[in-house]
C-alpha cells in the first residue's frame, strides 16, 4: 500500500484515467487486475522483498503479491466469493467502450487523506444478456 501512496502522492502511478493501474469507485480503489500486483512485482519481486537476481517477467508474476492482499482481508468479495469484480468503462456518448477486472480495496480513506473522487467512467459491468441485477459484480 505504501507504494500505491506514494505514487498516486507524486504521480507516477496514474488513476481515474484511460489506461490507468487504479480507479476510485464508490465501493473503494479498485486495482485493475493482474496489471497493478504484476507491476508492483516487477519492482519488487512477488513477495515484495526484492527482485531475484535473474528473475525474468512470466505470466505467473504479481499473483504473490495479489494473494497477499486477498489475504489482508481489505478487499470487497463479490457473489461466490469472487475476489475480482468487472467493470465496464463508459466512453462518450455513454456506452461501454471497455471492461475491468479488479481487486476493490475498501475503505481506501485508510491509506488516502483526501480519497480521490470516484471515476464516473467505471461503473459496475452488467452483461446485457445476463439476468443479474445492476450494481452486482461477479
Amino acid at each position: 500500500m505504501a507504494w500505491l501512496q506514494q505514487g498516486i502522492a507524486d504521480g507516477s502511478i496514474p488513476y481515474n484515467e484511460a489506461g490507468a493501474p487504479v480507479h476510485f469507485v464508490p465501493e473503494g480503489m479498485a486495482l485493475v487486475s493482474p496489471r497493478t500486483f504484476r507491476e508492483f512485482a516487477a519492482l519488487y519481486g512477488d513477495d515484495g522483498n526484492g527482485l531475484d537476481p535473474g528473475t525474468s517477467p512470466s505470466d505467473k508474476q504479481g499473483i504473490g503479491i495479489q494473494r497477499q492482499v486477498i489475504k489482508a482481508h481489505w478487499h470487497l468479495v463479490g457473489p461466490g466469493n469472487s475476489n475480482v469484480h468487472h467493470f465496464g468503462v463508459i466512453g462518450r456518448g455513454g456506452k461501454r467502450v471497455g471492461k475491468l477486472a479488479a481487486v476493490v480495496i475498501q475503505h481506501p480513506e485508510r491509506w488516502f487523506n483526501p480519497v480521490p473522487p470516484s471515476n464516473p467512467s467505471v461503473v459496475p459491468f452488467v452483461d446485457p444478456k445476463s439476468s443479474e441485477p445492476p450494481g452486482a459484480c461477479s
